[in-house]
């Protein structure tokens, strides 16, 4: 478990995505599909691993950031369509290979699709996004009639779905949110109009998913729910946390009243203490940021960040257990009791940021 005798290491309970997917599989209904977002590695959790467990917990429809992290999974077995959410990139040739589904927002991306699928005689299922109010990618409302007239005519591209993406589906007006979805609905009835009938249609991420019903459509793009992160503190009790990050004590050290400690001698002893050194930094993804205001459980006492957080290694206060804590002893940086949120607060950030900034030297363990 522990890799090059360091103790660091994240843990990654598959059991719990799976008890998520059917958290939310049971909060949209049986008619609505949910694509899970895998993307970035799944937000650093390890896409293959992921993508696999919730296949078994009965997933169809997955979400990338890019058609090489498609590949990836297909080449690891993964089943499923395959969705590249940020379009082609330039990857028309690997998307047809490895039936990945772009979703394209340019016509010189839809063009340069078509003419390969139409080369090899076969079609390609794609997915049409466009831009409701968040402002980056996206086929522009102005646009959208334009656009639909023109791609209607490249044959070997088949629009499977049609999608739109929430800029502020986590903030507590969700009246922008409400705005979006009936822009959305415009759209779409002009697509309607058009003659497109798409299979899928999908605008909510997970937030929207819990707080706007009549965003549901017939799918839902869900990331950071699965992974067991309520963003917008609308999955009340639902949800299970997915991922432990922990590592152990390697020294312990007496810092007399009035030394300061660490890089900076940010912090400076105020009493005779006792701090503790544990390995890991910010190189792991354990933030900078997090400095002097950041909790660990150490015996099930929260123990405060001491100085500035280093490369690879931290200080923490362990005064109040002192005579019951050793070398050796086990570390929660990220867990049951120390939660994604409460990090985030500290380094003035979101919890999706803490979980993509942990490294890959960190060694990922499944169970």
């Amino acid at each position: 478990m522990i890799s090059n005798n360091r103790p660091t290491k994240i843990t990654i309970k598959l059991s719990a995505l799976k008890a998520n997917f059917a958290a939310v599989q049971a909060r949209v209904g049986p008619s609505v599909k949910v694509l899970a977002a895998v993307k970035a590695n799944a937000y650093g959790l390890g896409a293959i691993e992921c993508a696999h467990a919730l296949s078994e917990a009965g997933c169809e429809h997955f979400g990338v950031a890019t058609i090489n992290e498609g590949v990836e999974l297909r080449e690891a077995g993964v089943k499923g369509e395959i969705i590249s959410l940020a379009g082609v990139f330039g990857g028309a040739i690997r998307a047809l290979d490895f039936d990945i589904s772009p979703m394209i927002f340019r016509m010189e991306d839809a063009i340069s699709l078509n003419e390969l699928a139409r080369s090899r005689g076969v079609t390609r299922r794609v997915h049409l996004k466009v831009d409701t109010g968040m402002f980056r990618l996206g086929v522009s409302l102005d646009n959208w009639s334009d656009f639909l007239r023109n791609i209607s005519k490249l044959t070997h591209l088949d629009i499977v779905g049609i999608a739109t993406h929430f800029a502020c589906a986590d903030e507590s007006d969700i009246s922008h949110t409400r705005q979006q979805n009936d822009l959305f609905i415009g759209a779409l009835n002009v697509a309607k109009e058009s003659g497109f009938i798409p299979e899928y249609v999908h605008a909510a991420n997970s937030s929207g998913a819990m707080r706007l019903e009549d965003s549901h459509f017939n799918m839902v793009r869900v990331g950071i729910a699965l992974y067991g992160v309520d963003s917008s503190n609308h999955y009340p009790g639902s949800l299970s946390p997915v991922l432990t990050m922990e590592t152990a004590i390697i020294q312990l050290k007496k810092v007399p009243a009035g030394q300061g400690v660490s890089y900076g001698h940010t912090w400076v002893a105020p009493v005779d203490s006792t701090l503790a050194v544990l390995p890991v930094g910010y190189a792991d993804g354990y933030k900078r940021a997090l400095s002097n205001c950041a909790d660990v459980l150490i015996r099930g006492v929260r123990c405060p960040v001491r100085g500035n957080i280093c490369m690879d290694l931290t200080l923490v206060d362990v005064t109040a257990i002192e005579g019951a804590v050793a070398v050796g002893d086990r570390v929660e940086l990220i867990g049951e009791n120390i939660r994604p949120h409460e990090l985030a607060k500290h380094a003035a950030t979101i919890p999706y940021e803490i979980f993509t900034g942990i490294s890959l030297r960190v060694p990922r363990n499944y169970r």
